[in-house]
């Protein structure tokens, strides 16, 4: 199989994310209901408790949509898979937020010693070291999880794949310093900035910006994130 390199890698996720008129207009509807959720609740904070629930399920099934784009392009499918058994689709959302929250308790921790230190000490020295530390920790946890989802999909989502970490350490290394680098700063500068700051900015819009932002931008920033994800696995991440 022919590797692509990183740009080729963003072209074919643009292209990719273009695709499915269907779906991508159905995934639009979806982040538009929760985004819409969200800036109903932030109006209205009684309503919060209400929605709880639906807001949960439609994450969940984001998630769910998400984690199928990335296996179906692990296993060399170009085409948007389908919404359908959406109870499938929530289970998958709900094992890809267990994912996230274990893979993020190391950065976490660091930070709360960091903020313990600031305010018990307010050593300049220490807390520096501190702060650098937490940032490389994060990246590398970001990273680690991101590689985790990839394996835990090239397991057909068998939960505890998630955490065999020596494996994926493995293939980390195996993928070479300049493609691992490049692969996920990428893919975390779309997941953790680009993708979190236009979510919120669009749930404290006016509505009808929030409805062309949701059934453009945001479904499409997403689905790339996926495609990419999904491609950096396919050709970088190989299994054995």
């Amino acid at each position: 199989m022919k590797k692509m390199n990183t740009k080729e890698m963003i072209i074919d996720s643009i292209k990719y994310s273009l695709k499915g008129k269907k779906d991508f207009i159905f995934f639009g509807f979806l982040l538009w209901s929760i985004s819409f959720s969200i800036y109903i609740t932030n109006e209205y904070s009684i309503l919060g408790i209400i929605l709880f629930i639906p807001i949960s399920i439609f994450l969940f099934i984001e998630g769910g949509y998400i984690a199928t784009i990335i296996e179906n392009t692990l296993f060399g499918s170009d085409n948007h898979p389908k919404f359908k058994n959406i109870k499938n689709l929530i289970w998958r959302g709900i094992k890809e937020l267990l994912i996230l929250l274990v893979y993020s308790t190391i950065p976490i921790i660091i930070l709360i010693i960091a903020i313990f230190e600031i305010i018990i000490f307010s050593d300049d020295i220490s807390t520096l070291i501190l702060l650098i530390i937490f940032i490389f920790s994060l990246f590398f946890s970001l990273v680690i999880m991101q590689s985790a989802i990839i394996h835990y999909e090239y397991k057909h989502s068998k939960l505890r794949t998630a955490f065999e970490i020596k494996t994926i350490l493995k293939k980390l290394k195996n993928m070479g310093f300049s493609n691992l680098i490049s692969s996920f700063s990428l893919l975390l500068l779309f997941t953790l900035i680009i993708q979190p700051i236009l979510s919120d900015i669009s749930e404290n819009m006016h509505p009808l910006i929030l409805i062309i932002m949701s059934f453009t931008i945001l479904p499409f920033l997403t689905v790339f994130s996926a495609r990419f994800t999904g491609l950096i696995g396919r050709y970088h991440f190989k299994e054995d």
